[in-house]
């Protein structure tokens, strides 16, 4: 079972949308119904952050081992390759979605900040403020995400999405 929106960012219409193999066998929607982690693909809403407060593509970020202290609690984030590759720029960190370098980003920021941005761009309604989040560790739903990807696509723009166009009768 999954999910897929399909929409055009322009207008937001829904051009297709899959919540689940039979709506006979499970009336849930999985697009707009189930609340799922959107691990890396939340990394561009940390990055939109970064650009609109004084970062740059060129910026550099040290792509190395963290270790954050929260209270009791120590953790250490690693890449998916678990490498580390020294300072690299804003640019190449999106690119090759590295999550030690979101981290670094969003520490820097502030969390707070980072929150902002996803209540924004319509993710979360209220994201919490811990830096885990930061790798899409909150729950939100994949309308949600297509939704906040269309912003970024529309210029900026919010767009509502759309799945009627019309309703008619025979008349």
């Amino acid at each position: 079972e999954g999910g897929l929106v399909a929409m055009d960012p322009h207008t937001g219409r829904v051009l297709a949308m899959v919540g689940g193999f039979s709506y006979a066998a499970s009336e849930f929607n999985r697009a707009t119904q189930a609340m799922r982690q959107p691990g890396s693909s939340f990394k561009p809403i940390v990055y939109s952050a970064a650009l609109d407060n004084g970062y740059t593509p060129a910026s550099v970020i040290m792509d190395g081992p963290i270790t954050i202290q929260t209270g009791n609690t120590t953790w250490t984030p690693k890449n998916y390759d678990g490498r580390a590759a020294g300072p690299a720029t804003l640019r190449s960190g999106i690119e090759r979605s590295r999550n030690l370098m979101t981290v670094r980003l969003a520490n820097d920021m502030g969390m707070k900040l980072v929150a902002e941005y996803a209540e924004r761009f319509g993710v979360y309604d209220r994201l919490a403020p811990y830096l885990p989040m930061a790798l899409g560790a909150g729950e939100t739903t994949v309308m949600r995400m297509v939704s906040a990807y269309s912003i970024m696509a529309n210029g900026g723009k919010s767009i509502r999405p759309s799945l009627i166009d019309r309703i008619q009768d025979r008349y």
